[in-house]
């Protein structure tokens, strides 16, 4: 796997089995000096040489078992959210507990692998991490494609305690949610002002009719439905709703019509995202909504429950792709 974002002063990486080593500029440097004062106390035989090699040499030793002391017998814990919309920035808590009895652990990063379908705004940094404690930190992040979301590792990276190099090394984490389709502005269908009757223009005020009944009092004149009153003798009158109690029905087609197949996958995504911010708008305006492909319809709801159910087929549709 490799890293989200390489650090930028780092010169090249060194991989061994759990662990990674990236030399920084001020690492390299280091070396450099050790080298010469490797070469000068070698020609001249001065001890004060011999003295100042051996603590650069130290140095790097005791960076290598501080830094990897860091590391040991910690824990990463993840709490994201059951789902997102895409390219839509959500809040994930990540933690790092450490489980020694008696050794902090220091200067710590937690970054993500590049392939694992989101992007952290800021990568989260733990400066201090006493023994037997947890440390957490709140960061943004974005999911880049519609589907499942799952991330098994991540990488503990540090610099501790010199800095001369960065030291990764890959550790177990659980994140599972679903990435629902992106969303973007659409133009809805208009409210209906109006419902039409043979010829005439029954004026609703900005309400549908939906049934005809008998005229109670308190009812308007102005509601009383004459066609139906003068075929019955009796006054009748219309029963209205808001217009946001309108039902749509929003068509998906995912399948080629001559071959059956799932349309190409620019094409696809396309036509899942514009579905999806119909829906949400649709029902977030009060309609009901019911999504229709080649296969399947849902019932007429306009529920958050319905809606979250809306997104969750969605966001798998077509992405398991006819070979």
């Amino acid at each position: 796997m490799s890293f989200v974002k390489k650090n930028k002063n780092s010169l090249f990486s060194l991989s061994l089995q759990n662990r990674t080593l990236e030399l920084t500029r001020e690492g390299f440097g280091f070396i450099v000096i050790l080298f010469g004062v490797g070469l000068g106390a070698i020609n001249t035989g001065n001890n004060l040489l011999y003295l100042i090699l051996a603590m650069c040499c130290s140095f790097i030793a005791v960076s290598g078992v501080l830094s990897e002391l860091s590391f040991k017998k910690l824990s990463v814990s993840c709490k994201a959210p059951p789902c997102l919309y895409c390219n839509e920035p959500g809040t994930l808590q990540l933690g790092i507990k450490n489980h020694k009895k008696w050794a902090p652990s220091f200067s710590l990063r937690i970054l993500f692998p590049s392939d694992s379908g989101c992007s952290l705004e800021q990568s989260p940094y733990f400066f201090f991490i006493p023994p037997k404690s947890n440390q957490q930190k709140t960061t943004l992040f974005t999911g880049n494609k519609r589907g499942r979301l799952k991330i098994n590792s991540c990488h503990l990276t540090t610099s501790f305690p010199f800095g001369f190099y960065y030291k990764t090394k890959i550790t177990p984490i659980n994140v599972d949610m679903v990435i629902f389709p992106a969303l973007h502005q659409v133009q809805l269908p208009p409210k209906n002002e109006s419902d039409k009757e043979g010829e005439e223009v029954l004026h609703s005020r900005g309400e549908e009719i939906y049934a005809i009944r008998e005229f109670r009092p308190g009812d308007s004149l102005s509601s009383i439905h004459w066609k139906s009153s003068a075929k019955t003798g009796e006054l009748r009158t219309k029963e209205f709703h808001r217009p946001q109690d309108q039902s749509y029905t929003v068509f998906l087609n995912v399948l080629e019509p001559g071959t059956q197949k799932v349309v190409e996958e620019k094409i696809l995504e396309e036509r899942v995202s514009k579905t999806a911010s119909l829906i949400f708008y649709l029902i977030k305006r009060g309609n009901k909504v019911s999504l229709k492909t080649e296969t399947m319809q849902t019932a007429f709801e306009n529920s958050e429950s319905h809606l979250t159910s809306l997104m969750h087929t969605l966001a798998f549709i077509g992405l398991e792709r006819d070979s």
